[in-house]
């Protein structure tokens, strides 16, 4: 009897250690963990901050602006300070969204970089959407909207509702920095 005590109490442990030992970092772990490093830019804007000029929108805008909660933007510059890590950052990036359960939806090449969007959750019912962005001479930058049923088309027209000056995207100076010409 004490023998199988024994085996059972060794095999619980055992499995308790391996239950613990997950050591993935999520995208979520990676964002905390580079708040305090300064070779990173990070900046959180809640929508409600982006929704104030929200008369320039109509209302399917607003519609689509409401489905998002957070925004959360991480730039890495490149430059003679970091040069020693920036590939093991975007290593560490690419592992996460690789292995987290993200969907890619496509890549692009733009005048910022090599472009990948990711989605978590259903198409028509986004949970969280990653824009991953890198120029190996500036250095990269992930953007990160978390929310409640976004729709990819729907976000789509979002973003050009911004890029056409609809609304005020102050807040992102300093991590767009990232990507000017020097």
């Amino acid at each position: 009897m004490k023998a199988l005590l024994k085996i059972i109490t060794i095999a619980a442990f055992g499995l308790v250690t391996l239950v613990s030992c997950n050591d993935k970092q999520s995208l979520q772990e990676y964002y905390v963990d580079n708040q305090e490093n300064g070779d990173f830019v990070l900046v959180d804007i809640p929508t409600s901050l982006i929704s104030k000029d929200s008369d320039a929108l109509n209302e399917e805008q607003k519609k689509v602006l409401k489905t998002v909660r957070k925004i959360n933007i991480m730039a890495y510059q490149r430059n003679s300070t970091t040069e020693a890590n920036y590939e093991a950052e975007k290593v560490k990036v690419n592992t996460i969204l690789a292995g987290d359960d993200y969907e890619e939806l496509m890549k692009a090449n733009s005048d910022m970089g090599a472009m990948k969007l990711f989605f978590k959750g259903e198409e028509e019912a986004i949970d969280e959407m990653i824009v991953f962005v890198a120029d190996d001479t500036k250095g990269f930058m992930l953007a990160r909207l978390l929310g409640d049923d976004m729709n990819i088309g729907d976000m789509m027209k979002l973003a050009q509702t911004m890029e056409k000056g609809g609304i005020d995207v102050s807040q992102f100076e300093g991590v767009m920095d990232v990507f000017k010409d020097n």
